[in-house]
């Protein structure tokens, strides 16, 4: 279990630990990287740079409709975070997971950021986890692994 890596993701935050063995033998989480994605807290009408979507259609007195649906914009952006979680996971991984990789990422975004993962870096995942421990401590986050390794 020693330099083990642990990855915990969502949709707007990568954080990466490695598992220590204290003195007495207990293992412990040493946090190595967080790395934050702005563009995950950011609205899409501060990232769209022309104002045709604020402007709205007259539909009837005081009240309008949006001229165009933003749906395909939201759905390319998270795409497009994925494939960046995914190359900062595959980094990590190359650099850092010489005994294996425990991962977590919710469940509505785990199947694809391991789909967008290289093979080799998907190959050193010894255990995924479709939760959030993103807002976990790190002691937590441990416990979490620790108890779905024991099952």
């Amino acid at each position: 279990m020693k330099d083990k890596l642990i990855i915990v993701v969502d949709l707007g935050l990568v954080r990466a630990y490695r598992i220590d063995l204290t003195p007495q033998r207990t293992p412990r989480l040493q946090q190595l990287h967080e790395i934050v994605l702005d563009e995950a807290h950011t609205r899409l009408k501060d990232r769209v740079t022309d104002l045709a979507g604020r402007h709205g259609s007259p539909t009837q007195k005081n009240r309008s409709a949006p001229k165009a649906d933003d749906q395909n914009l939201k759905l390319e952006s998270k795409r497009r975070l994925i494939r960046q979680i995914a190359g900062r996971i595959t980094e990590l991984i190359q650099q850092n997971a010489k005994n294996g990789c425990w991962f977590a990422a919710p469940k509505e975004i785990n199947l694809q950021i391991l789909s967008e993962l290289s093979p080799a870096a998907r190959e050193r995942i010894q255990k995924t986890v479709p939760c959030d421990f993103t807002k976990l401590s790190p002691s937590e986050v441990l416990e979490h692994f620790l108890e779905r390794t024991a099952l």
